[in-house]
């Protein structure tokens, strides 16, 4: 049962890591006359994920942990609406909100690295904490926005730590898991 559980996770992981991959390519690549449709398919998506999460919660069994994802799935939602509310403005908020995603997500991956790959004596724990501190870094130059003031490059900048962030995301999944399954 918690061997099935573990490698849900695991698998959700590994698919999330590789759609953001996806997604940080495809805003590589979009033209310039396209990165409008980009932020509105953006606001869709988050619509999108923030009415699954809904779903997800209102199916759950209603423990403190679904009530603390389902606060989330609630600004997810308004977050979305926002996107494909607002017009010009929304570049700022999106530079704001992605760098703080960013910041949490260094963080998160700085106490992985420390906490959990130095204590299971890992050799090259070090180099998972150089990367979650170098997504730091990212986050607080994306929440500043000092170099770009169009959306086709913020939509460029974005998509290339979106893709950094993923391969971050796999390292730190390679590194902490310390299950293997054993099959008898």
């Amino acid at each position: 049962m918690l061997f099935d559980v573990l490698d849900r996770i695991r698998q959700q992981t590994i698919i999330s890591s590789i759609l953001l991959m996806i997604v940080g390519l495809l805003m590589l690549i979009v033209p310039i006359r396209h990165d409008q449709v980009v932020i509105e398919l953006l606001g869709y998506v988050i619509l999108i994920i923030g009415g699954v999460m809904v779903l997800d919660f209102i199916a759950s069994n209603k423990k403190i942990s679904d009530y603390i994802t389902f606060l989330a799935a609630l600004f997810l939602l308004l977050l979305g609406i926002f996107i494909l509310v607002s017009g010009a403005d929304i570049l700022m908020i999106l530079s704001v909100v992605f760098g703080i995603v960013l910041l949490v997500d260094g963080v998160h991956s700085s106490f992985h690295a420390w906490w959990y790959a130095r204590r299971a004596g890992r050799r090259l724990w070090w180099v998972l904490l150089i990367l979650s501190i170098s997504l730091i870094i990212a986050g607080i130059i994306i929440f500043n926005n000092p170099w770009w003031g169009s959306g086709y490059s913020l939509v460029k900048v974005i998509g290339a730590v979106l893709l950094y962030s993923s391969a971050v995301g796999i390292v730190r999944l390679i590194m902490v898991w310390p299950i293997r399954r054993t099959e008898k």
